[in-house]
């Protein structure tokens, strides 16, 4: 027809090879098809680090090997290591030989051989010397030593050549700079450790394409061979100039087994509430799409939105 509104005419509607039908409701329409990439949340990632130069004396772990917390993944040595150490101990042997010789110095003073001053002069000269063993005791621990460690140094005085590098979280080794005689700098993760949970699926889709959607929106999403229904974590406050695009952001549900780096197409549904009408039931009247309906006073012609549409359907 070529008038916005055609008339019903007597003879039945199978002459003009007319056929009605009910549009559909829907409580989902297709966003699209976008190809996304599998990604690890920062939070997942576990970085084993040493704030000293360091080599690498002796390797207990493969790249990919699953980890647990507390395990030994590496000994390693430095000068800096060492030189720590001995400042340690010579922090706690001053302090233990002047605590001596303040303990003399307080007999003294109750038996008032020695003015008091002097013992109060002592006694904060002697808590200075313990805010430095202190923090060694602090440094070493920030170096990797644990307390065990750290009370057999103080207790016997020996220095430890090698410190052994342990996980700290349960997890998969993801990535390993660390090899038998090789050293690190401070600026080197030696190991980083996944740990389980939650990934992330990002694309860049056309902004105009994602318009009106919010994070926390339910959604399912096909991919590799996987379908899951999951949310809308995030959505990119900024366009890319380059492309109009906006990066989107949905949470991968524990349980589904793919793997960061993968790269695959995507088939995302929202769960909106819409129309389903056949599209050769949609015609277009200039720049508007139209669908026709049937009253009492024939055909009339009602306006749509192209929300979505898959290989038989308009959804609006």
């Amino acid at each position: 027809p070529h008038a916005d509104n055609p008339q019903q005419t007597p003879e039945p509607d199978a002459n003009w090879q007319l056929k009605l039908e009910l549009p559909q409701t829907s409580t989902t329409r297709p966003l699209g098809e976008y190809i996304t990439e599998v990604v690890t949340p920062p939070t997942l990632l576990h970085p084993i680090t040493l704030p000293f130069e360091a080599n690498v004396k002796k390797l207990y772990v493969a790249n990919y090997q699953e980890v647990s917390k507390g395990e030994i993944l590496a000994d390693v040595t430095g000068t800096e290591w060492i030189e720590t150490q001995q400042k340690a101990i010579s922090d706690v042997i001053a302090y233990r030989s002047y605590e001596q010789l303040v303990a003399r110095k307080n007999s003294l003073c109750k038996e008032e051989i020695i003015p008091k001053k002097e013992c109060i002069s002592a006694n904060a000269e002697l808590e200075a010397m313990k805010v430095k063993v202190s923090a060694s005791k602090a440094l070493l621990k920030s170096y990797g030593a644990n307390d065990a460690m750290i009370d057999k140094l103080f207790k016997e005085l020996v220095l430890s050549q090698t410190i052994q590098l342990r996980s700290t979280t349960d997890g998969r080794i993801v990535d390993m700079h660390a090899k038998p005689g090789k050293s690190t700098t401070p600026s080197d993760a030696i190991f980083v450790i996944q740990e389980k949970g939650s990934l992330w699926l990002e694309s860049d889709i056309e902004a105009k394409r994602i318009h009106g959607l919010k994070e926390g929106e339910s959604v399912q999403i096909t991919f590799n061979n996987h379908t899951f229904d999951t949310q809308i974590l995030q959505l990119s406050p900024v366009i890319n100039p380059e492309n109009q695009t906006r990066r989107i952001r949905f949470l991968v549900p524990s349980d589904i087994a793919i793997y960061p780096g993968l790269r695959s197409s995507a088939k995302i549904v929202l769960k909106h509430d819409t129309l389903k009408i056949k599209k050769n039931a949609v015609i277009k009247i200039g720049e508007t799409q139209v669908v026709f309906y049937k009253d009492s006073m024939g055909y009339n012609s009602f306006p749509v939105e192209i929300l979505a549409e898959d290989e038989n359907y308009y959804f609006v």
